[in-house]
């Protein structure tokens, strides 16, 4: 399999309702814990391997050349390990929660069902027909701010993955509303990552009180401060890894106007500095 062209530019693409796209590439060999997933998602690994650690402990490993389904609406660990004298590099498709819902998609959904077996926090997909990567490239496309076709085209075109899945036996859920306090702040501030979300607003935005935004956030285990954090410096980390944008650009980008505190908060989050996931040397990470 190969990776996509070295001539396009690096950079997450997508369009509303339908999906999100992006090549990863990464220097080091790193564990990316506590990740959570608001999309189900599709990743061809092109370099390297690929491990994931589901909330139950079940891992789930491809080598280049397959690729992994990983449902929404769940939290795992990542596991980057570079190729020998190279990088990890991988391509991935995230599926809208509207495009899930598509009616037709729905129906065959229901009867793969009834015949397939438990539904899986992820699946490895070991073999890949030249037809389905094609498909995968296609969708991948479209969805890129250049694409140059119209919205219900490219919508099909990313359906058209989602069937491909169904060939392997995996029917993605839409994902269930969003009842947790913490997950409608992540899918409310993933929006406009770079803007200031004070309590009042947040509140405001949720129709509750800024006692009762507390109190519930303190129920689930976490603060808005927290959560507001993890989002930013989850969206860096896409960007880290899937632009070739500067460092202090991507700070920028997730709300920090100083670089120094924005790498002082990633390290925190994950363990390692920002300029680890694009150097070929290995940094000391903690973990």
């Amino acid at each position: 399999m190969n990776a996509g062209s070295p001539s396009q530019a690096r950079e997450v693409c997508g369009r509303p309702h339908i999906g999100l796209t992006a090549h990863v590439v990464q220097g080091n060999e790193l564990r990316i814990a506590r990740i959570a997933l608001d999309r189900s998602a599709l990743i061809f690994v092109d370099r390297g391997v690929k491990t994931v650690v589901a909330g139950n402990g079940e891992k789930f490993v491809a080598a280049p050349g397959q690729a992994l389904v990983l449902r929404g609406d769940q939290s795992v660990d990542f596991i980057n390990a570079i190729a020998p004298g190279g990088t990890y590099e991988a391509r991935w498709l995230l599926f809208d929660n509207a495009l899930l819902l598509d009616e037709g998609y729905r129906r065959d959904c229901a009867a793969l069902r009834r015949t397939t077996r438990r539904r899986a926090p992820a699946r490895v997909i070991r073999k890949i027909s030249a037809a389905f990567q094609a498909a995968f490239e296609a969708a991948r496309e479209v969805l890129s701010p250049d694409g140059g076709v119209p919205d219900a085209i490219a919508r099909l075109r990313v359906l058209e993955v989602l069937y491909w899945l169904l060939e392997h036996g995996i029917a993605l859920e839409p994902q269930a509303a969003q009842s947790g306090i913490a997950a409608q702040i992540r899918n409310l501030v993933s929006g406009e990552v770079e803007a200031e979300w004070p309590s009042a607003f947040v509140s405001e935005r949720l129709a509750m009180s800024q006692a009762t935004l507390r109190r519930r956030l303190s129920a689930e285990g976490t603060s808005l401060t927290e959560v507001i954090a993890d989002v930013r410096m989850a969206a860096a980390l896409t960007m880290l890894q899937a632009t070739t944008r500067p460092v202090a650009d991507i700070a920028l980008a997730v709300g920090y106007e100083s670089p120094s505190r924005f790498s002082v908060r990633f390290r925190k989050r994950f363990g390692f500095s920002p300029s680890v996931v694009r150097s070929g040397s290995r940094a000391h990470q903690s973990l």
